[in-house]
């Protein structure tokens, strides 16, 4: 597997000492730094930045085969949730719990030294998760319920519990047993249900609406990337770090008749839609009849 890394609020005192070792924690993955002033808060340029460059990974298939991660240093609290919200839910986006006072004397070699080494911890935590969340996202497409659409599908309960798998992934609990625990507490409301005449469950949300994957005919989110800004596009590649087939959708139905409702776009505000007679449903929240 191949892995994009980007490396958020490093110091810019120590970017260079950090880089010269990045062997160690960034080996045979392509890898971002973004230097900041040590006291600096998170700021949309911090955003833009890696997302400009994550972005040049969606726009063939070579996303299939790209995971993508962020390793941030968690600042002040404002500004490091606006930074984490930014990428959900297409980004990994794993915590780095490190300070350095350069006002105390230490040494920049000395600091380097104890960031990379905290580095390479957050690092394996990602390498260990993103092939299992891949295999989740793509062998098990069409039972998974982590590729949902987290506008379109009506729920108390899906974003809340998507947000705290991914926490509990970037604080280094075991992927496996975080996938299960957190699966189990998502079905308890929406379990899988088979409705008269399918092959295959769906997942209904609060209106009632039926999500049913496409099995082999997909043709989901892979319009020209232009129409679409960059939150969409990226995720409609990836969830969690972690790449889906772009072409996965959810065929929605409710009941017999054409589908009727207000449902948001990947990029714009809810509006009344109307299938024909189900709507197709990018897990990015792409909609189209």
């Amino acid at each position: 597997m191949d892995y994009v890394f980007g490396f958020a609020g490093i110091p810019k005192e120590l970017r260079d000492a950090v880089e010269a070792r990045s062997a160690e924690f960034a080996r045979k993955a392509k890898f971002f730094i973004d230097a900041m002033p040590a006291g600096a808060s998170y700021r949309q340029r911090n955003v833009d930045y890696f997302a400009e460059q994550f972005r040049q990974y969606a726009s063939t298939d070579v996303h299939q085969a790209v995971s993508l991660a962020i390793f941030y240093l968690v600042k002040d609290a404002d500004s490091t949730r606006f930074f984490v919200d930014s990428f959900f839910p297409h980004t990994l986006m794993i915590p780095v719990e490190w300070k350095w006072n350069s006002a105390d004397g230490g040494s920049v070699v000395k600091a380097a030294k104890s960031l990379v080494a905290t580095l390479v911890r957050q690092v394996a935590t990602a390498r260990a998760a993103l092939p299992v969340l891949k295999d989740e996202l793509q062998s098990r497409a069409a039972t998974t319920p982590w590729l949902l659409p987290p506008k379109n599908f009506d729920s108390n309960t899906y974003v809340a519990t998507l947000k705290n798998l991914h926490k509990a992934i970037g604080d280094g609990f075991c992927i496996q047993s975080a996938l299960t625990q957190h699966r189990a507490t998502f079905v308890k409301v929406h379990p899988g249900v088979r409705i008269s005449g399918r092959h295959r469950n769906c997942y209904v949300d609060n209106r009632g609406v039926e999500f049913h994957p496409p099995g082999n005919d997909r043709h989901g989110f892979a319009r020209d990337a232009s129409q679409h800004d960059r939150q969409c596009l990226l995720a409609g590649r990836w969830r969690l770090g972690a790449p889906y087939d772009r072409l996965f959708h959810y065929d929605c139905t409710k009941g017999e008749k054409k589908l009727k409702g207000m449902f948001y776009g990947c990029h714009t505000p809810q509006a009344a839609q109307e299938g024909d007679p189900h709507l197709n449903i990018s897990p990015n929240d792409h909609v189209r009849s």
